[in-house]
């Protein structure tokens, strides 16, 4: 009888959840509530998204997606400073975002700070599960770049392995000396 008591009322609350739930996230909400300056990104129509995204992160103080594009606008215009700012907030409101941890990797290595940037490659990395053979790839040329040739290698194998024909080829080209394994990456 007790089971009953307590059953009854959770299982209409399961109901009501799902019903009444918010199936969708934020980030879908807002990508689709600002589709029109989404659309000019992607139409390389930078001007006008940055315009537009400008006024919407006045009007949304709260909303990742506006700080995101507007970032993404920002790095189109080479202001890496502007980017990585709103990067960070974006970050700071969505954590969740993994594309923005790439992006702001991509700051820190355009103002030649190759450490975060691997370290923000590596937290991309992360977000992305580690099926992201883009940012294997490059994780593997900020190691390289580093002097760290043993993990540059790996990372340039798991990337190879993932259909990145970009770290065959500098598997190829970087490690040339180095024949252990080489020969399976490629199609000789």
């Amino acid at each position: 009888m007790e089971v009953m008591l307590i059953g009854i009322p959770f299982l209409i609350y399961i109901y009501l959840r799902i019903r009444l739930g918010n199936d969708i996230s934020d980030q879908e909400r807002d990508e689709s509530l600002f589709q029109e300056g989404i659309e000019w990104f992607n139409q390389e129509d930078c001007v006008k998204a940055f315009r537009y995204f400008d006024k919407v992160v006045s009007e949304y103080p709260k909303s990742a997606t506006a700080y995101f594009y507007r970032a993404k606008c920002h790095y189109y215009f080479e202001n890496w400073e502007a980017a990585l700012n709103d990067f960070e907030k974006t970050l700071r409101i969505d954590n969740s975002i993994a594309e923005a941890y790439l992006q702001k990797a991509n700051c820190f290595y355009m103002l030649e700070d190759y450490k975060t940037a691997l370290f923000e490659l590596k937290r991309a990395s992360r977000m992305f599960l580690g099926k992201n053979a883009d940012v294997i790839r490059f994780i593997g040329e900020l190691e390289f770049r580093g002097g760290d040739f043993e993990s540059a290698e790996k990372n340039l194998k798991i990337a190879s392995s993932l259909g990145d024909n970009q770290s065959t080829i500098l598997l190829k080209t970087l490690f040339i000396g180095n024949i252990r394994n080489i020969s399976k990456y490629g199609n000789d």
